[in-house]
């Protein structure tokens, strides 16, 4: 003869072991989408500021080998590979000899000049 409080026990005990079962599965947890998304955005912008930071020692540089460019009081900006150039200098050729000397170095896509003439440095 069946017993049911035995069935019953039985059944309570399985329901129990399939819970307890399905609670220890270790799941991954799978970030969102714009979570790795950020996180690639961070290390690409990581990775164009260095850029940029080299391209900028690379233009100055450029600048300090110019024969004819006092470059001491020009200011080199990089963002994405547009160049911006500030500062002042004494002479209009040497304006132009600093716009030329940027365009030339790899990696430039484009030059803003902003150096104006200035009187001679003391």
């Amino acid at each position: 003869m069946i017993n049911p409080d035995r069935n019953l026990h039985a059944l309570f005990a399985a329901t129990l072991l399939a819970f307890a079962c399905n609670a220890m599965a270790q799941v991954r947890p799978v970030p969102a989408e714009g979570a790795s998304a950020s996180a690639s955005a961070v290390v690409s912008a990581k990775a164009s500021k260095t850029a940029d930071r080299r391209l900028a020692h690379r233009v100055a540089t450029a600048l300090e080998r110019t024969r004819g460019l006092n470059a001491a009081r020009i200011l080199v900006k990089v963002r994405d590979g547009h160049v911006t150039l500030n500062g002042s200098v004494t002479d209009n050729e040497q304006v132009s000899l600093a716009a030329d000397a940027a365009r030339q170095v790899d990696g430039v896509k484009t030059v803003e000049n902003f150096v104006r003439v200035a009187g001679p440095s003391l």
